[in-house]
């Protein structure tokens, strides 16, 4: 899943996705509401989701676990486990979440951000967000994998030509 061109920008509800860029700010597409606008970088702080993780107890990386992955979890574990509304008690938000990722480190991933990471999926499993990245990332590994194979030119002989015979040299006229 690839969520390279999606973005988070406060005060409008939901995740939005990058059309375009300008010097001065960014055009979203709001699946909600079905419009294209844009958004002045001076204005709003503009989060790509790319860019979000978790803080985590493990050891490998950084500590952190891309939200991405996050996602993943919750969507692998959805039949089984789905998400719990986010305005549910603390400690249901925190049993759910612990569910999903159970390394997370409980000092530093607050109740805010585990309603905030389930608000986001809840709104981009309903608008149909995860299907565009998954067909984004496959069309992706698609375009790279035809780079990637090298084409293999066979070299076709020309047809044998009659050798015609050599004219005789003639003496320049004066």
């Amino acid at each position: 899943m690839n969520l390279d061109k999606y973005l988070v920008v406060p005060g409008a509800p939901g995740v939005h996705k990058l059309v375009n860029s300008r010097p001065n700010g960014v055009i979203i597409e709001d699946k909600k509401e079905g419009r294209v606008r844009f958004v002045p970088v001076r204005q709003q702080q503009i989060t790509p989701l790319a860019t979000v993780a978790v803080y985590t107890f493990t050891d490998e990386g950084e500590g952190t676990v891309p939200l991405v992955d996050v996602f993943q979890k919750m969507l692998d574990l959805h039949e089984s486990t789905p998400p719990v509304d986010p305005k549910s008690a603390s400690a249901d938000l925190r049993a759910y979440f612990t569910a999903v990722l159970p390394d997370h480190d409980r000092d530093r991933v607050h109740i805010g951000d585990i309603q905030k990471c389930i608000k986001w999926y809840n709104y981009m499993r309903e608008f149909g967000v995860f299907e565009d990245a998954r067909r984004e990332a496959e069309k992706l590994a698609a375009e790279t994998a035809a780079e990637e194979t090298p084409v293999v030119v066979e070299e076709v002989a020309a047809p044998a030509q009659e050798e015609k015979p050599a004219k005789k040299a003639t003496k320049p006229k004066k």
